[in-house]
């Protein structure tokens, strides 16, 4: 999946725009599981939290505050 993605930055923007991103995921961004990321939301006031979409890595989450 890596290489997919990266093949695509390097097209879209460069092999530099590849090479910054892919240094600011391995910087910035560690997976958290998806009922972790939930328990977050709960204890920042949100309810109804629901996982819109999940794809390996990567998903949408939708909430609401009362």
């Amino acid at each position: 999946m890596w290489k997919c993605y990266g093949d695509y930055l390097a097209v879209f923007k460069g092999a530099q725009c590849c090479d910054y991103v892919f240094a600011c995921v391995e910087h910035k961004d560690s997976p958290r599981l998806v009922l972790l990321q939930c328990e977050l939301l709960r204890k920042e006031g949100f309810r109804e939290i629901d996982s819109l979409h999940k794809n390996t890595c990567f998903a949408a989450f939708g909430a609401s505050k009362p």
